[in-house]
């Protein structure tokens, strides 16, 4: 339950605090930070390939929030 419950609570928390177009930004950041998180703490390892696929899904919602108008 903590797995799902305190992540959730996080991300309702960031919500409140920071504009909604950044926050697509930041929930596109977390596969980044669970690799590191299983490359450090578990030891395992991402093929270059799945590297490239988190940063092109990056760099895609970076751009789409970067050319998008203001409301």
């Amino acid at each position: 339950m903590l797995s799902s419950a305190v992540p959730f609570l996080a991300d309702l928390l960031a919500l409140r605090r920071v504009p909604a177009r950044f926050f697509g930004v930041f929930m596109s950041v977390n596969p980044v930070l669970a690799a590191v998180a299983g490359l450090v703490v578990l030891g395992q390892a991402l093929h270059w390939t799945q590297w490239l696929a988190i940063l092109v899904i990056v760099t895609a919602n970076s751009a789409s929030v970067l050319t998008a108008r203001a409301p």
